[in-house]
């Protein structure tokens, strides 16, 4: 949501200056919509940053395993850590 906009961005670019690609949604929006929006784009992980004091988690978009993670720690798999070229077909 707006209000961890700033959260959000300090989440981004820690995980940045570990060298993870990183976007943060444009707009504030339910889950399933952020999920979309990353699916349309090929990233793989959702970021949702934990509420009051919880934990912040990460869904592998794929998989659909959701996992707690810190930004400060939390790792992709090597085999995304480099962005791939898919040929699209009609």
């Amino acid at each position: 949501n707006e209000a961890q906009r700033e959260r959000s961005e300090a989440i981004a670019a820690s995980l940045r200056s570990r060298g993870i690609s990183t976007d943060v949604a444009p707009s504030a929006a339910k889950f399933g919509k952020q999920i979309k929006f990353a699916d349309r784009r090929g990233i793989p992980y959702v970021w949702f940053p934990g509420e009051e004091g919880a934990p912040d988690t990460v869904k592998d978009i794929r998989s659909g395993e959701q996992v707690e993670a810190d930004p400060l720690t939390w790792t992709i798999a090597a085999a995304d850590a480099r962005p791939a070229i898919e040929k699209v077909t009609d």
